[in-house]
């Protein structure tokens, strides 16, 4: 019988033979209610006969086909294929992020993981990478950008179930460089230097040092949509960046007060109040490599470091900072997304006070409501009146003329 008791252990099992659909002869013997296949039935001669059946079933169920493996895309296919469409064109990247993307991809990324299929790109593979460009040498910030790139992908690659896991990317950590601005007398120099070089580059030069505007959002800033010489403030909705007119960074729209300063500025602005508020004779928004030739020269002529247009975007913050402006206030100025970002022009006014110009400390003087006070101080600070009456940066015009 193919289901018996053995006399020494008291046990049921069974023990039989089958003939296979191929003609073979396969011996088939099992016992329940011990560890093994059949562990779950009862150790009884029912339970013995349960376990036979299964094991001839077992062996008549009509088998699997073998899966087969998926072949694993190379990293230049994922990259310049679903990852591109589905998360950089997906997500509507800025011309600016894609731009960065195909400079790091071109430059690094395909010539070193290009080849590799998406699994065999692991953590010490990345880790002789990040070892090979320290090697170059390149700053710890720019081989973070270049980590972050080969992140997303691998990261995203994961989530498609392309592959199991993602390498370890180990990003290293950098403490953000100070804040570099123009102190008070400085920021005199340079406006009445930027008054020399022309209205257009004065009034640009105020939009960024007296309402924190980035050099784009100058570039894009629009008479009729932008400008409310009523009202007298400034909406930043797009910046231009590389000829590409796209949303501010932080895609958030603001809205800034201006100071006298900057109302005069604009006011004296000779241009008719269509278009573009900065722009060339023909109408056009100045491009890049204008601004930053501008500004070149305007840090000459005032006898200044060559630094460029967000210099005074950063002395626009460090400024109203040391004016005892509300954080939140200077964040909602200046754009960020995050508080953060803006404590940073609070820790540089806390680390590096200085004296306030009397005729900044008597502009806020008497205002109770805190914008308007530091308002009124910033606009004061390109307005200093010396000893004989005359402004300073009339002085200082002579001086760089």
């Amino acid at each position: 019988m193919p289901v018996r008791r053995d006399d020494r252990t008291k046990r049921w099992f069974f023990r039989t033979t089958i003939k296979t659909l191929d003609g073979k002869t396969q011996r088939l013997y099992g016992t329940p209610g011990v560890p093994g296949p059949f562990h779950d039935l009862s150790a009884t001669k029912i339970g013995a006969h349960e376990a036979e059946q299964r094991a001839i079933r077992e062996v008549f169920a009509p088998k699997a086909a073998p899966e087969t493996k998926q072949e694993v895309l190379t990293f230049s296919e994922w990259f310049k294929g679903r990852f591109w469409k589905e998360w950089v064109v997906g997500r509507c990247n800025k011309p600016t992020e894609v731009r960065s993307k195909n400079i790091i991809f071109d430059n690094h990324l395909e010539p070193r993981f290009g080849h590799l299929p998406l699994d065999k790109i692991t953590t010490p593979e990345v880790a002789s990478f990040r070892a090979d460009l320290v090697a170059i040498p390149l700053s710890k910030k720019r081989i973070n950008n270049i980590l972050a790139v080969l992140s997303k992908p691998m990261k995203y690659a994961v989530d498609c179930e392309l592959i199991a896991k993602a390498p370890r990317i180990g990003m290293f950590k950098v403490e953000r460089p100070e804040i570099v601005a123009w102190d008070f007398d400085q920021y005199v120099r340079l406006l009445a230097a930027a008054r020399i070089e022309g209205e257009e580059w004065y009034a640009a030069a105020c939009l960024a040092g007296e309402a924190g505007l980035r050099v784009g959002e100058v570039k894009a800033l629009r008479w009729r949509e932008d400008v409310d010489m009523v009202a007298r403030t400034i909406t930043v909705n797009f910046q231009t960046r590389n000829g590409e007119t796209t949303t501010p960074k932080g895609r958030t729209r603001r809205t800034i007060p201006m100071t006298c300063t900057l109302f005069d500025a604009l006011k004296r602005m000779s241009t008719i109040r269509e278009g573009f508020a900065v722009r060339n004779f023909d109408g056009s928004a100045k491009t890049d490599e204008q601004a930053d030739v501008a500004m070149r020269r305007i840090c000459r002529r005032a006898g200044l470091p060559v630094r460029l247009f967000h210099t005074l975007r950063h002395s626009f913050g460090t400024h109203a900072a040391l004016f005892g402006v509300n954080p939140w206030r200077l964040q909602a100025w200046l754009g960020h997304k995050r508080i953060d970002e803006t404590m940073l022009y609070v820790h540089v006014a806390e680390a590096h006070p200085r004296d306030l110009p009397e005729i900044v400390c008597n502009a806020g003087s008497g205002i109770l409501d805190p914008d308007r006070r530091v308002l009124a101080m910033l606009g004061a600070r390109g307005s200093h009146v010396t000893a004989g009456g005359t402004t300073r940066d009339e002085n200082a015009e002579r001086s760089v003329a």
